[in-house]
C-alpha cells in the first residue's frame, strides 16, 4: 500500500465533489485530505478507522469526517478475495468549508452548522431517523445538478444539527499529526494486524514490520494513534469477534479462540472494556 494525500477537485460545473461507485473492495489505505467527507455504505462491511477510533462497518452507515482527520476503511477478507458475488457501493461528499464563504458562516442562521463541523474533526456516525432521511438524500444528490446540489447539502448538515443523532467517533485529545511517511509506515501495520489477527503478534514482530527497534516502535504507535500496540491490537480482535457473535452464531468460547484469544476469561474480560457488555450480552442486544 501507498500512502495517501488526497486532493480532490470539484469539476468546472460543480463546486464541490459527489460520487456513487461501485467496486469489489475499499481500496484506499490510510488516507487525510482536505475535505470535509460524507460517506454512505450503501453495501459492503470491513472494518473502519477514524482518528484513535476502531470500529466495524456494514450496510446503511453514514459517517462524516473533518479536515486532515486520518482514516481509513478496510473491507473484509471475503470482498478482496474476489467472490464476484460480493461488491461494496458508496456515496461520497467531499466538500471544503470554504466553499460557503466567511459571511455565510458569519450569519446567525449558520451557527448551529458551524458547531456541528467542528465535531466533524473527532468524526461522527449518524443514528435513528437522521441517518434513514440523510441516505435518502444522498441517494438525491446524486442525481441533481446547479443549485439544487447545494440546497441538498445544506439541508443534510441542517437535519443533523439540529436532530443531534450522531455518535462521536474518535477522542477529542487525538492530534492530527499523520503525514505521508507515517501513512505509509502505519498502513503496512494496519494491514498485517488485520490479516493475522487470529494469531498471537509479538511487539518485535509489529516493529519490524514498521522497521523500527521495539521502544522506538512502542513510542511511534502511541504517539501517531493515541494508543498503545496492544490496545490496538485487542481492539482490531474484538471488532472482528463482534461480527462473528452477530453473523456467524458462534459460541463465546470459539468466538475468541478464532480472533486469536487463548483464554476465554481474557477474551470476555477485553470484550466487555471494549464494548461495554460481555459478549453474550452484546449478541443478545445487537443480533436481528
Amino acid at each position: 500500500m501507498l500512502p495517501i494525500f488526497q486532493k480532490i477537485e470539484a469539476n468546472i460545473n460543480h463546486s464541490f465533489y459527489v460520487e456513487h461507485m461501485k467496486f469489489c473492495y475499499f481500496p484506499n489505505p490510510l488516507q487525510f485530505h482536505p475535505d470535509i467527507e460524507i460517506l454512505y455504505v450503501i453495501k459492503g462491511s470491513g472494518t473502519r478507522f477514524v482518528g484513535d477510533s476502531i470500529e466495524r462497518f456494514g450496510p446503511g452507515e453514514i459517517v462524516i469526517i473533518g479536515e486532515n482527520v486520518p482514516h481509513l476503511w478496510y473491507s473484509d477478507e471475503k470482498y478482496i478475495q474476489g467472490n464476484n458475488n460480493l461488491t461494496t457501493e458508496v456515496i461520497f461528499i467531499l466538500f471544503k468549508k470554504a466553499v460557503f464563504g466567511e459571511l455565510f458562516w458569519n450569519m446567525p442562521e449558520s451557527k448551529s452548522i458551524q458547531k456541528l463541523i467542528q465535531l466533524f474533526q473527532r468524526g461522527i456516525r449518524l443514528t435513528g431517523n437522521t441517518a434513514t432521511e440523510v441516505s435518502r438524500m444522498m441517494l438525491s444528490i446524486c442525481k441533481v445538478t446547479g443549485f439544487k446540489r447545494i440546497i441538498l447539502l445544506l439541508s443534510i448538515l441542517e437535519m443533523i444539527a439540529e436532530n443531534k443523532e450522531f455518535r462521536i467517533l474518535a477522542n477529542p485529545v487525538f492530534n492530527n499529526i499523520i503525514n505521508q511517511t507515517d501513512s505509509e509506515r502505519l498502513n503496512k501495520v494496519y494491514e498485517y494486524v488485520i490479516s493475522n489477527h487470529d494469531r498471537k503478534i509479538s511487539l518485535k514482530e509489529a516493529s519490524s514490520i514498521a522497521n523500527l527497534s521495539v521502544p522506538a516502535f512502542c513510542r511511534y504507535f502511541k504517539k501517531r494513534t493515541n494508543k498503545t500496540f496492544v490496545q490496538f491490537l485487542n481492539e482490531i480482535r474484538i471488532s472482528f469477534a463482534c461480527r462473528l457473535l452477530l453473523e456467524e452464531n458462534l459460541p463465546v468460547s470459539k468466538t475468541g479462540y478464532v480472533c486469536g484469544y487463548d483464554n476465554v476469561s481474557f477474551f470476555i474480560k477485553q470484550f466487555k472494556k471494549i464494548t461495554g457488555f460481555t459478549p453474550l450480552v452484546y449478541k443478545s442486544k445487537y443480533s436481528v
